[in-house]
């Protein structure tokens, strides 16, 4: 009896290790992709939930690649992304304009995880718009 509890408890440790909570964390895969580009906090997330979205309207990306790896470039928006818990949001208030890096992870959340952020100088303004993305080489 005392074996199969021990099998038992044994088999939901292995559980509970292979669990994702859907929060960063050291367990995370290498990114897919990776940006760094500026835009203006929308909101923050609230005191008691720091791992809450903090959405951002970001310049475009020209080099926006999708989930099947193509380049499509992806326009200015407002965005959700789940800040890294190394990124300390506290100096930060609605409105300022930044510089972020965030990281793309297409088959496991957090898709977009904030890894860094800067408050740009104020008077810092950013260029919304269309993305432009690279032109398809043309075939010879």
């Amino acid at each position: 009896m005392r074996y199969a509890h021990q099998v038992v408890l044994f088999t939901l440790a292995l559980l509970l290790a292979g669990c994702n909570d859907g929060k960063p964390g050291p367990s995370l895969p290498p990114p897919d992709q990776v940006y760094t580009l500026r835009g203006k906090i929308e909101t923050l997330p609230a005191k008691d939930k720091p791992l809450s979205d903090l959405i951002l309207l970001h310049e475009p990306i020209d080099s926006f690649v999708d989930m099947k790896g193509k380049v499509v470039g992806m326009d200015s928006m407002s965005m959700p992304f789940t800040p890294d818990r190394s990124v300390d949001l506290s100096p930060f208030a609605v409105g300022d304009v930044v510089e972020f890096t965030f990281e793309v992870r297409w088959k496991q959340a957090p898709r977009s995880l904030l890894t860094k952020m800067k408050k740009l100088p104020a008077g810092t303004t950013i260029k919304l718009g269309k993305a432009v993305p690279p032109a398809a080489p043309k075939p010879d």
